[in-house]
């Protein structure tokens, strides 16, 4: 028995260490890969740049007294939120999949937080970036810190479109955006002089520099403290409404939801959960933590006493789900959608469902409607 254990702990060890490595595919590695908090391979040509640019990132990172949340636009091989994850309290999300440029990143960076056993507070969307999925996500999410490092301008003609959206997004904005360089052309440079631009336009604030691998120039990392106070969804499916009555109120040490209860001239004040609604994680293609993980937490957090149990009123954390909304007045306190053995049955077959318009559909006519 001891020998079997011991066996498929080796193996599990095994392949913790095991990832796609897309520079044999002719990719460039842009970041140095990072599990367990150990470098196991540096970024292609060596460079340097990532423990640089992490080091001013902990410039905000470090006013936090609180845990809170990240969100890493394009988080290419992870380096950044697996640091940040590692160092402090907070739930670190990533946004990133296949695409033409990098048709396997999305898959290497699933592979890595796969990799991370040390890590319990990591999330990953695993799929490609478009303005689309950028302007709903800002719609009902809020987050602490954002990273966008050297993404934009990817976006061409729509990149002032996207960068309207990340800085609704959240608190603290961190843009990195490649500077004018002799290696590109003339199109690009006129590009990349308006994105700079505009964020001086916008109100950015220089946190500092690092050197670009391509060439002798220097970028800029730029902060947008924007102070998010509301949501335009109550969550992705929903519709957009007046949600004058929801108030976000953050700082560095408390974060709080501020809710003016119906018919009532009185406020209720509820700590923010960090993390990031179950049904955003399900509409972007949430692949980390996995679906079987997903429905253990589910199982994990029945409880009968909540009037409104639903995946839209459940946070996912990483490894762990936390219920909100306790006691709503709109369900009372006798009524509402309780937990049960059908309820909960519902929710699992949920979590199968990958296509974002079968969750729709589901939520709407299945899961709303049972119990």
């Amino acid at each position: 028995m001891f020998s079997k254990l011991k066996s498929h702990f080796n193996l599990f060890k095994n392949n913790a260490t095991r990832f796609i490595d897309i520079t044999k595919y002719g990719h460039e590695q842009y970041q140095d890969i990072i599990i367990n908090n150990k470098i196991v391979k540096r970024a292609s040509g060596n460079h340097s740049e990532s423990e640089l640019r992490y080091k001013i990132i902990q410039k905000v990172l470090d006013r936090y007294q609180r845990s809170f949340t990240m969100l890493d636009i394009g988080a290419s091989q992870g380096y950044y939120t697996f640091r940040a994850a590692h160092n402090y309290d907070c739930i670190c999300v990533m946004i990133e999949g296949d695409n033409p440029a990098y048709p396997k990143i999305g898959r290497q960076l699933l592979d890595l937080c796969r990799a991370n056993t040390s890590l319990d507070n990591i999330i990953l969307l695993n799929r490609q970036i478009i303005p689309e999925d950028l302007k709903r996500l800002a719609e009902c999410e809020c987050f602490d810190v954002v990273l966008v490092l050297n993404i934009i301008h990817w976006f061409g003609d729509r990149w002032k479109e996207v960068a309207d959206v990340i800085l609704a997004m959240g608190d603290n904005i961190i843009i990195e955006t490649p500077p004018q360089e002799d290696i590109v052309n003339e199109e690009q440079n006129a590009l990349r002089n308006s994105i700079e631009e505009y964020f001086i336009f916008r109100g950015a604030k220089i946190l500092d520099e690092v050197p670009r691998h391509t060439s002798n120039a220097m970028s800029r990392i730029y902060l947008f403290e924007t102070e998010k106070k509301n949501l335009a969804r109550k969550q992705w499916l929903m519709p957009k409404e007046d949600l004058a009555h929801l108030t976000i109120a953050s700082n560095y040490k408390d974060k709080s939801i501020l809710k003016k209860l119906q018919d009532i001239d009185d406020m209720q004040i509820s700590k923010w959960i960090p993390g990031i609604n179950l049904m955003t994680f399900l509409m972007y293609n949430g692949m980390h933590p996995s679906r079987i993980q997903i429905k253990q937490l589910i199982k994990n957090i029945v409880d009968k006493a909540h009037n409104d149990w639903t995946a839209n009123n459940m946070i996912l954390q990483g490894n762990k789900l936390s219920l909100i909304d306790w006691d709503d007045t709109i369900h009372g306190k006798d009524g509402g959608r309780r937990s049960s053995p059908k309820v909960l049955k519902a929710h699992l077959r949920l979590i199968d469902l990958k296509d974002p318009k079968k969750i729709e559909n589901y939520f709407y006519k299945v899961l709303i409607k049972t119990g």
